[in-house]
């Protein structure tokens, strides 16, 4: 993405150079619950709500299953049935992921997968019901023909999410991913123009006296002054994140209608959806340089949570800086290794004296391993070849006593039969006991 420039007409126009053409767009908050925080992770629960000036007074009072409504004037769903609403601002809806979810996953959606009768299911676990889902084709499907709804006759649809840790931020990735598993990018891109992050919007245009922190429970306490609102579930997070919006953009400007506001606002911080399959594709190359250092670091992956924690981020460090095992290893022969370990960025000087220790030891290791093979299995190998040589040996020895020993019976027994003969011929027949 290009530079941006502090004043706000340059940083529209420098958006606008990024990708996203200038248009009438719509706003629709989005939200994904997913198996895990990895690009190998599946979106399991689909959450979105639109703003729609013709709509805005159309919510209904309950949903189509008789949940009751929230002092926000939002209805709150019974637990496993929120996919089944009846408000045309809300889109939700569950999905079967053919990956279980991660014990994170877990705690923080309040979902597992069960077997039932040989299928598998989704189950809330606060209340222990199984919830209604959809295949990921299906329901990606169903949610495209929800958005072009909501598109009408505007030019595109702006996803707006909200993710305050930017490092780990995988919804729009993993929604590409998703979509180009079943060639629907190309259909999506004609409905979807561009996606943006609230928490850039909200830290640019909000009061920095009174936002402390940019974490959705803090933004509900300090821009809505409610901390009772909920946001266990996808739709009841974008129905925040849109009042939180409306809040901070109504406070930068109070002369424009809101709807207008915040598309004009919003597309400000938008990125085209090829600009985004390009981040995906960068992605995918850090997560394929970071799996092949996984001889290096393996084994503190087991040494407990804390130091897991410290080598995944050195790997991530060592994946930016553009280093993989392979070039690691060429580093390595041209003795030119802890040079460039140096040039890695790492904000924590123990984590880097860390790194370069590890890394070093792990190829000194490799190294030391090649020049003087494993001596115990060489070893043992000779002792088994010499003991079974010996071995040979004596069996031989022994047969060869023993052909002697039969040598020796078969000259007694030649003997015995020479002196009875003598004895018969001198006339002296044998006994006979009647």
């Amino acid at each position: 993405m290009n530079g941006v420039v502090e004043n706000g007409e340059n940083k529209m126009e420098d958006k606008s150079k990024s990708g996203l053409p200038a248009g009438k767009y719509k706003v629709v908050i989005y939200d994904f619950e997913t198996t895990g925080k990895s690009l190998v992770d599946e979106i399991c629960h689909i959450g979105c709500y639109a703003n729609s000036p013709k709509q805005e007074e159309q919510v209904p009072v309950e949903n189509g299953d008789g949940g009751e409504k929230d002092t926000n004037g939002e209805s709150e769903t019974k637990p496993g049935k929120e996919q089944q609403t009846t408000d045309p601002l809300v889109y939700s809806q569950y999905i079967m992921p053919h990956r279980n979810l991660s014990y994170s996953a877990r705690n923080a959606h309040n979902l597992v997968v069960v077997s039932m009768d040989h299928q598998r299911m989704l189950r809330d676990t606060n209340s222990g019901r199984l919830v209604k889902t959809k295949s990921e084709i299906s329901a990606l499907q169903d949610w495209m023909k929800w958005l072009e709804k909501v598109k009408d006759d505007c030019d595109g649809i702006i996803l707006v999410h909200h993710a305050h840790d930017k490092a780990r931020d995988l919804q729009v990735p993993l929604l590409l991913i998703s979509l180009a598993r079943y060639n629907l990018v190309q259909r999506f891109s004609t409905i979807v123009k561009g996606f943006c992050n609230s928490v850039n919007v909200i830290s640019d245009l909000g009061d920095k006296s009174l936002i402390t922190s940019l974490s959705l429970r803090s933004l509900c306490k300090t821009v809505l002054k409610d901390t009772s609102l909920s946001t266990r579930t996808a739709s009841h997070r974008c129905r925040r994140i849109h009042d939180i919006l409306v809040q901070v953009v109504n406070d930068s400007d109070k002369d424009t209608d809101n709807n207008n506001l915040i598309a004009d606002k919003v597309s400000a911080y938008a990125t085209s959806v090829p600009s985004e399959e390009a981040k995906v594709r960068h992605l995918e190359a850090l997560q394929k340089a970071q799996y092949s250092m996984r001889p290096i670091f393996v084994e503190f992956f087991r040494d407990g949570y804390k130091m897991r924690t410290r080598m995944v981020g050195i790997r991530r460090c060592l994946a930016e800086h553009g280093l993989d095992y392979a070039k690691l290893t060429d580093l390595a022969k041209q003795d030119k290794l802890i040079a460039e370990l140096e040039k890695v960025s790492i904000e924590d000087p123990d984590n880097k004296t860390l790194m370069v220790n590890t890394v070093k030891d792990h190829f000194k290791e490799k190294s030391s391993a090649k020049k003087n093979p494993s001596s115990p299995t060489v070893n043992g190998a000779s002792e088994h070849v010499a003991g079974e040589g010996k071995g040979q040996g004596d069996g031989g020895k022994g047969q060869e006593d023993g052909g002697k020993s039969q040598e020796d019976g078969g000259k007694g027994k030649e003997d015995g039969d020479k002196g009875r003969g003598n004895q018969n011929a001198n006339g002296d027949a044998p006994q006979v006991n009647n």
